[in-house]
């Protein structure tokens, strides 16, 4: 247990360095920005940072609210024991594919991070590159966790015949990654539009095209770290119980 939480603390700390890396960021140093207007590139005061961290705000409040239910659930049937109309809480094993889907993502966030940082005139080519893997390992990790809900099923198929739908952990287990999976759904929808704004004949001498794309990227860049610690804290609760 100590090395787990030691494992989840080290990468959620990593996460963290990502997210205190963009709010350090000087956007009236970055290359593209047009002269006499400090903020049309960057997110420092701009109305796209602001809307994206409110809305951080709001999401941390959906997954605090579901936290708080699951251990509130857990509580009332402690020991197996149900309690009044309430089914015992029935604990299930999480799939070894969660850790490789852990992984995939964190390997996401780095190429949004490596992409953020390196975008350029110059460098559009490996942008669009690292977009484009980006979006194929965020498929990935929501495949893989499709995957999970399948072998939980199974297990649960495996050790008491079915899947019974009133067990409650096992309801939270595919509420909570759907939640945040459906979070993730919605940032690779603009993930997409950037990769295939930089595919349709993208002219890298245009400084307010090029301001725009930056942009972008370091809103999707912020958006992945930040669902990365929510996962991270996800995935350590799960384990923990």
């Amino acid at each position: 247990m100590f090395t787990l939480l030691f494992i989840m603390m080290l990468a959620s700390a990593t996460a963290a360095w990502f997210l205190i890396q963009r709010l350090q960021d000087k956007p009236w140093t970055q290359h593209g920005v047009l002269p006499g207007s400090q903020d049309t590139d960057g997110l420092t005061s701009s109305g796209p940072k602001v809307g994206l961290w409110a809305f951080m705000g709001v999401v941390c409040s959906v997954f605090a609210v579901f936290t708080g239910a699951y251990f509130m659930r857990m509580d009332t049937t402690h020991g197996g024991i149900a309690s009044g109309m309430m089914q015992a809480w029935m604990p299930i094993n999480e799939p070894p594919i969660l850790w490789f889907n852990t992984a995939v993502l964190i390997v996401t966030s780095v190429l949004l991070e490596w992409a953020r940082r390196s975008f350029g005139p110059d460098s559009v080519a490996r942008s669009r590159t690292l977009l484009a893997t980006a979006s194929v390992l965020t498929l990935i990790f929501l495949s893989g966790q499709v995957w999970a809900w399948q072998l939980v099923s199974t297990d649960i198929i495996a050790t008491m015949g079915q899947v019974d739908r009133s067990n409650a952990a096992y309801a939270f287990f595919v509420v909570l990654t759907t939640v945040h999976g459906l979070h993730l759904l919605g940032g690779l929808f603009v993930l997409t539009r950037a990769v295939a704004r930089l595919n349709q004949d993208f002219d890298a001498t245009n400084l307010i095209a090029i301001g725009a794309v930056r942009q972008t990227i370091q809103l999707c860049a912020t958006y992945w770290h930040f669902l990365l610690l929510v996962w991270f804290a996800l995935f350590l609760i799960l384990l923990s119980t």
